[in-house]
């Protein structure tokens, strides 16, 4: 049987859709899900094959969506049953050898049946090996490269108003050599910060909420450098609340950890603690 594990290190809960690749099957509505999520297509009474398609995921307020595009589950289990079609020739194969009316002609079909038999077998390990990949691939998909938004900073870590220019703490109450440290530290300990929410990509009419803060601080996003976005310090790009689009006031470049350079943006307001609906327009 096969399933898809789905895991986020930045979302807890949340809820689910999955439309099958295959046309003869509708979309499915998964409903209220937590992470790690392991899909079982039987329970929602799909064949135990029908994994591959597009998943999307609501989670406060962000919707993302990820694709399972490989075929191998459902050949996996073709070939599995072509396994056991050939192996139960091969055994039919062994009896009639034992019938002397039928002995070299059942003898030559038994040895074209264990043939077949462990072509077969051979098929079902491939395609299993290929299920399993496109599993591994679904699994870690969800925080590569992600892009996120926040709305933190006085009257809780990192104690600093202005991340860009200010002293920052970190949950251990030391204080950050650099933002990239602050930044990290923010994400491995979810618990001592305000809301952080991440988008799985920014585009054109992407919308989402800001989170209100519990005093008034900035909005900032921070964007991998891989996303090829221009520089929104110099490009009108947010519409903050409705109101023309903007560009963003400061930015800083960072490397995190895992050596993957990102981009940190603050977004031209002054210091407020309401939540805010952006969308970003390119």
């Amino acid at each position: 049987m096969a399933t898809v594990l789905f895991t986020s290190n930045n979302y807890s809960s949340g809820t689910a859709k999955f439309t099958p690749s295959d046309s003869n099957f509708a979309l499915t509505d998964l409903g209220s899900i937590t992470f790690p999520y392991t899909f079982d297509p039987t329970q929602f009474g799909l064949p135990d094959y029908v994994v591959e398609g597009n998943y999307e995921f609501t989670t406060s307020g962000c919707i993302f969506n990820k694709n399972v595009a490989r075929a191998a589950t459902t050949q996996a289990t073709s070939a599995t049953t072509q396994a056991t079609a050939a192996t139960t020739q091969a055994t039919m194969g062994t009896a009639a050898t034992t019938q002397a009316t039928m002995g070299t002609a059942a003898t030559t079909q038994a040895t074209a049946a264990t043939t077949q038999a462990t072509a077969a077998t051979t098929l079902a390990t491939e395609a299993t090996t290929q299920a399993t990949a496109a599993t591994t691939l679904a699994t870690s998909a969800p925080d590569d490269g992600d892009v996120y938004y926040f709305h933190l900073g006085a009257e809780g870590y990192p104690y600093a108003q202005d991340l860009i220019n200010d002293q920052l703490f970190k949950s251990d109450n030391s204080i950050a050599a650099n933002y990239s440290e602050s930044f990290d530290d923010m994400l491995e300990n979810p618990s001592k910060y305000e809301a952080v929410n991440s988008l799985p990509v920014l585009a054109d009419g992407v919308s989402f909420t800001m989170p209100a803060s519990v005093t008034s601080n900035f909005y900032w996003i921070a964007v991998p450098f891989k996303a090829g976005l221009p520089d929104l310090t110099v490009t009108k790009v947010f519409e903050i609340n409705g109101a023309p689009a903007d560009w963003a006031k400061a930015k800083l470049d960072f490397t995190r950890k895992t050596g993957e350079a990102y981009i940190l943006y603050q977004l031209n307001t002054v210091p407020l603690s309401d939540e805010a609906e952006i969308k970003y327009v390119n």
